[in-house]
């Protein structure tokens, strides 16, 4: 009876601590986050334009597939050479940073893409304007991979 007593009050001890405030940021860490099969580099390569992100986004980016086969990923002066791991998925040495493309639509006109680690997402379209069609489908994309997408603002050119 005494053991009963003992482990009632060190559970009500437990509860009456104060619970630490969880933040999650951009993006659930829980959630699993997966590239799309669809990706194709060659097709994907270009210019985009930013249309909608979370955290910190250049208005515009540039994809070039090297003949070795990397992908160099340009906003502004800001260059980073990635390397395919897997369908969607881009990985650089230098920062080191896990680049997923969740989604792009079948003419590789629109495109939902994020860094794993949480920091930043964005829609991205080959043109200033996009389908509002896409743009939902690219959101419930986000959304869906655990993105907090009440934080989703328009990027402003």
């Amino acid at each position: 009876m005494k053991r009963a007593l003992a482990l009632v009050l060190m559970l009500a001890g437990c509860a009456a601590a104060p619970l630490q405030d969880v933040g999650i940021g951009l993006r659930n860490p829980t959630a699993p986050i997966g590239g799309t099969s669809r990706f194709d580099a060659a097709r994907f390569a270009g210019d985009w334009h930013v249309l909608r992100c979370l955290g910190d986004c250049a208005a515009q980016v540039r994809y070039d597939l090297g003949a070795s086969g990397k992908i160099r990923r340009q906003t502004g002066a800001d260059q980073t050479l990635f390397t395919v791991t897997a369908p969607g998925v881009l990985r650089s040495e230098t920062p080191e940073q896990t680049l997923v493309v969740m989604w792009v639509d079948e003419g590789f006109r629109t495109a939902a893409v994020g860094d794993a680690h949480g920091s930043w997402a964005a829609i991205l379209d080959r043109n200033a304007t996009s389908s509002p069609d896409r743009i939902k489908a690219a959101t419930e994309i986000l959304d869906f991979n655990g993105w907090d997408i009440s934080q989703l603002r328009k990027v402003n050119k």
